[in-house]
């Protein structure tokens, strides 16, 4: 069996050749991710569904994530994930990855859902699978960001800051005026021919926005709660950009992702409209941003 799927224009190939059931799939919103199968892969990922996970040979410790539930090795194949089970932190899936992230061999165990006993593709692309996009993406100048990303009246909007800022209740306003709303919880940032476009993604916040879509990225918000009305203000680019590191997904086992990420934070506070806002959870924020967008144009201090 073949999932193909493209997020952020990336496209993720997993292969399982035996065909074992596949439970809860596709899951909500990533069916709207599938993509059509024949086009080269940017990620190959070779699925196999064993009674028991094989003993890789592992190297020097890179990366170990909170509690343990996956740890990245060295080795001289290639680097080795493996992961646990966040229930009963027992392990659950293992990989062989390619240097590049390319190329990726996995191995994952049977479950028994709804009486069905079958390989969970989801228990797969979390973590390893997102591990490797996440790294492959960081290489190549491309932002994984903890935001709500829309698009109105034909500009794109980026809204980050820490959980419960926000996020989701403005992409609700905006929603009720028509305008596409990416995602309310991650948003992929490229720079395409010059540009830098946002794209949704399938991880989605409390307003489960989550469109297989993306949009000129012209105005980034660093947004936390307001106090007596809606204000806005300028933010000196180091402000952007410790922002900004706070709500990435950073590669922090990837030296290369990591200087490469660090460009392009440079590039893009250079290039967008960034600004702090403290909005009020009132619908006339809509009205607001709008109304400020035209006293501060694009470029204007």
């Amino acid at each position: 069996m073949r999932i193909d799927l493209q997020i952020g224009g990336y496209r993720i190939r997993l292969d399982e050749p035996e065909n074992h059931p596949q439970l809860a799939w596709p899951l909500r919103p990533f069916d709207s991710f599938l993509a059509q199968p024949g086009l080269q892969p940017d990620m190959a990922v070779t699925v196999t569904v064993a009674s028991h996970l094989p003993a890789l040979s592992r190297g020097p410790l890179r990366f170990d994530a909170a509690h343990g539930l996956w740890k990245l090795f060295e080795s001289d194949a290639g680097l080795v994930i493996e992961s646990l089970s966040p229930h009963t932190h027992q392990p659950r899936a293992c990989a062989l990855v390619s240097e590049d992230y390319r190329t990726v061999r996995a191995w994952i165990l049977p479950e028994l859902q709804m009486g069905q006993v079958g390989w969970c593709p989801m228990h797969l692309f979390n973590p390893l699978v997102e591990v490797c996009l996440l790294s492959r993406m960081a290489r190549e100048g491309t932002l994984l960001l903890h935001a709500a990303g829309l698009s109105s009246h034909e500009q794109g909007y980026l809204f980050t800051g820490a959980s419960g800022a926000g996020k989701s209740t403005i992409a609700d306003f905006f929603a009720e005026r028509g305008a596409l709303i990416l995602s309310d919880e991650r948003i992929i940032i490229r720079k395409i021919a010059g540009r830098f476009m946002i794209h949704g993604t399938p991880w989605v916040g409390s307003g489960n926005y989550a469109t297989n879509d993306r949009s000129l990225l012209t105005h980034l918000y660093c947004i936390s709660h307001g106090t007596g009305r809606h204000t806005m203000s300028a933010m000196s680019p180091r402000a952007v950009v410790q922002e900004l590191l706070r709500q990435s997904f950073l590669p922090l086992w990837d030296r290369e992702g990591l200087d490469t990420t660090m460009g392009l934070m440079s590039d893009l506070i250079q290039h967008v409209d960034c600004r702090a806002l403290a909005p009020l959870k009132s619908p006339d924020i809509v009205d607001y941003i709008l109304a400020q967008r035209q006293l501060h144009p694009v470029g204007s201090p």
